[in-house]
């Protein structure tokens, strides 16, 4: 069972003590990693034996786990609490069977009360991943302290850009909401270009992904930076351009070198897939002229 569907689990069961505490938690291992008991009931607000109690049987769920005299948030912990924000919003009623696996985030379905599916993403990076991540994307923010402020981070990055792409195309997918290590989006049909699929039109679908990239960079002034087979998703006719964590802006010193690498990236596999012989140097000329 995964630390999604175990945190699924135990949201109805835990009392209002032990979201106050794991909250406490929360907000204490974002600056220092742990927190002892004191520094526990300062944060949350909650007398010292209280704090103990709930933190008690938060360990037994799996939601904390001890680090010395302290205690420190598990996965589970923040993922409960992101579902737990999701349902009191009303956004999500239930959390459905698993979509897609990656290296650096796990995607569910999620219903609401009505039966709309959306898509849950739960960033998952881990400490080596994050290592490459931080000196690869971000350069505009401050260093990450802990992992769960990567995870965070790369939540509230990919929100932000799909929020500055809504409206553009149908093919940049649509973000509802975001909290702490997750992003609600639409759900799409379509599966992987890794796979190779077939596709009614190869040359056609490239042209869009070529003309999403433009738009992206045009009008919302981003860069994917790391576009390529395993992003770009399709249903045969229709593209889509997810997984948006690592954008960059078009003032971004890097950003005419990551455009060219996500043209060329998507020309070879073209190429390479499906035979499409296209000039990607032509083609990223145009979306430089179109800024």
């Amino acid at each position: 069972m995964s630390s999604v569907e175990r945190a699924a689990r135990v949201l109805k069961s835990l009392k209002a003590e032990e979201w106050r505490t794991l909250s406490g938690l929360e907000k204490a291992s974002r600056g220092y990693g742990a927190a002892d008991l004191g520094r526990l009931s300062r944060m949350s607000r909650l007398p010292p034996d209280r704090v103990r109690f709930a933190a008690d049987s938060l360990t037994k769920r799996g939601l904390m786990t001890r680090r010395g005299a302290g205690y420190a948030v598990t996965r589970e912990g923040v993922e409960a609490m992101a579902l737990k924000e999701y349902a009191d919003k009303d956004l999500i009623f239930a959390l459905g069977a698993i979509i897609a696996k990656g290296k650096e985030s796990d995607v569910y379905e999620a219903l609401t009360e009505e039966g709309t599916a959306y898509a849950l993403k739960f960033y998952k990076i881990g400490r080596t991943s994050f290592t490459r991540v931080r000196k690869t994307r971000m350069g505009e923010r401050a260093e990450i302290r802990s992992w769960i402020t990567a995870n965070c981070e790369a939540a509230r990055r990919e929100y932000l850009a799909l929020k500055a792409l809504e409206g553009l195309s149908p093919a940049f997918p649509k973000a509802m909401a975001h909290s702490r290590t997750t992003v609600l989006l639409e759900e799409l049909s379509g599966v992987r270009l890794s796979s190779r699929p077939y596709i009614e039109d190869p040359e056609a679908a490239e042209r869009a992904v070529f003309g999403s990239i433009k738009l992206a960079y045009a009008k919302a002034g981003l860069v994917n930076a790391d576009l390529s087979e395993y992003n770009v998703l399709t249903d045969g006719r229709s593209v889509w351009l997810i997984d948006w964590p690592q954008a960059v802006r078009a003032s971004h010193p890097n950003a005419l070198e990551l455009l060219s690498h996500d043209v060329r990236s998507v020309s070879a596999f073209f190429r390479r897939a499906y035979g499409v012989e296209s000039d990607p140097e032509a083609a990223i000329r145009e979306i430089e002229g179109a800024a």
